[in-house]
């Protein structure tokens, strides 16, 4: 069984489960005048404590948005007295802030108890393999170090009804997935902006300067730290061509392509941990819960 079919089965059997419980837990959001990003930043709290939450911890997993963007999401929070501000850039749940979050948690946790069309023996046994595979994510010797997977894994619920526990299981999955992503690339002292852009390139999503600044808007940086990041991209020999123009050397593509293939490589060592038998096993139940859902 390829452990990448496999993956793009848990992903697809998750899109379908979140598509049916998605407008249950934004008509709660809405109620608190929150949006998506809010709700996520509100579960990113929620992982941190009993630490604040700060720019520098939101970055560790995705260094590329800039920290002024992420101070302005918490500044928002707090006016809407969800959070506080504890110290210069240091932020915490209120009362009301970490009620408003376990409430619309246990919304969405019931809706997908609601959904699931596995008969309970089928449900709790895909469950059960999921767990084995997230507790060996968690116990294998890095790299990577499974920062944000242990994060994940603080929001995990009881195993029974089994579906929320499925879900957070594919959460803490897609976390090791992005712990193993960093491993792979941070080695190399390339700037985490440098390498979206690379990324971007390497892709076809983005063919100059100015594409790259659109596509990148969200991330709340200049057009002149994207210049920077050109500059340093030339520098190592990973791209060539002005601005305008800019397109991915033979070095570049090889670099990046190695970073694909390492990042597969660590996400996929702890799936080893199943027999032949129980990756059929996985398999099936994942399309019986795909096929439920659709």
């Amino acid at each position: 069984m390829d452990f990448e079919q496999l993956w793009q089965r848990m992903k697809e059997a998750w899109g379908h489960l979140m598509a049916r419980v998605d407008p249950y837990i934004e008509e709660r959001c809405a109620q608190k005048g929150l949006d998506r990003r809010g709700w996520g930043l509100l579960l990113a709290v929620l992982t941190l404590e009993p630490e604040d939450t700060t720019p520098g911890h939101l970055m560790v997993r995705n260094p590329y948005t800039s920290a002024e963007v992420y101070l302005e999401r918490l500044g928002r929070l707090a006016q809407k007295g969800m959070l506080q501000e504890v110290a210069p850039g240091r932020y915490r749940f209120t009362d009301e802030g970490r009620g408003i979050t376990l409430d619309i948690t246990k919304a969405g946790r019931e809706a997908m108890a609601q959904v699931d069309p596995l008969p309970q023996a089928q449900s709790g046994r895909l469950a059960g393999l999921l767990e084995k595979l997230v507790q060996k994510c968690l116990e294998t010797p890095p790299p990577p170090q499974p920062w944000s997977t242990r994060l994940s894994y603080r929001l995990m619920p009881d195993s029974q009804p089994p579906m929320p526990y499925i879900e957070q299981a594919f959460s803490c999955l897609a976390a090791y997935r992005d712990d193993a992503h960093l491993a792979a690339w941070q080695h190399s002292n390339l700037s985490a902006i440098a390498l979206e852009v690379l990324t971007l390139l390497w892709r076809g999503e983005a063919s100059s300067l100015d594409e790259i600044c659109s596509k990148l808007s969200h991330r709340g940086h200049s057009g002149q730290v994207y210049e920077t990041a050109l500059a340093e991209l030339r520098q190592r020999g990973f791209i060539t061509g002005p601005d305008e123009a800019p397109w991915v050397t033979g070095t570049g593509r090889v670099f990046r392509n190695q970073i694909e293939s390492e990042t597969d490589r660590l996400f996929y060592l702890p799936w080893k941990c199943f027999s032949d038998e129980e990756l059929g096993e996985l398999s099936t139940l994942l399309d019986r819960l795909t096929d439920g859902l659709h």
